[in-house]
């Protein structure tokens, strides 16, 4: 009996811990079960981000599942999504002047899923807010250009209508 006891036991002995693939992009550390896989998307963010650190680190299975306790660093086994998000954005003064705040009004970035402030996989979003100094701004950002150039000038009107009307907004006086 305890022989079968002892080759139960030895038959269930644990593996030696596997390797973890980090993909480090500038301090966010992404972990995948192939290297390959860590390795085109720092070879992407860097390309995407040139002056930011990238690099790929290995760590033992166990040692990544025991840093990663609250479960939300999951080992990928594919790599995430990646789309071009354009974005605009404008200021206006409390007339409604635009603000020329020495910065392309619009532009294009890669973004991955990974990336919340930065990605979006909505075709569009917009919204206009008041600043501190009393200057509204408009900001757009979307997967799709030609919905983010006409959801533009629906914020920027908004905007300027926001910064003549403050009360309307409930924004108080300006």
């Amino acid at each position: 009996m305890r022989d079968n006891l002892s080759s139960c036991y030895l038959a269930k002995a644990p593996t030696v811990d596997s390797a973890v693939y980090l993909a480090d992009l500038g301090g966010r550390r992404l972990a995948f079960a192939a290297r390959e896989h860590a390795e085109r998307v720092v070879a992407q963010w860097s390309e995407d981000r040139p002056g930011q650190a990238a690099q790929v680190e290995e760590m033992g299975r166990e040692h990544w599942e025991a840093k990663a306790r609250g479960g939300d660093q999951l080992i990928r086994n594919e790599i995430p999504d990646r789309r071009m998000v354009h974005h605009a954005h404008a200021v206006f003064l409390a007339g409604g002047e635009r603000l020329n705040v020495g910065s392309p009004a619009r532009w294009s970035t890669w973004a991955w899923d990974f990336e919340p402030d930065l990605y979006t996989d909505l075709p569009v979003r917009w919204h206009t807010s008041r600043q501190p100094g009393q200057e509204i701004e408009a900001h757009v950002r979307g997967t799709d250009e030609n919905a983010v150039s006409s959801a533009y000038g629906e914020a920027c009107a908004q905007a300027v209508d926001r910064a003549r009307n403050p009360a309307t907004y409930g924004d108080g006086q300006s």
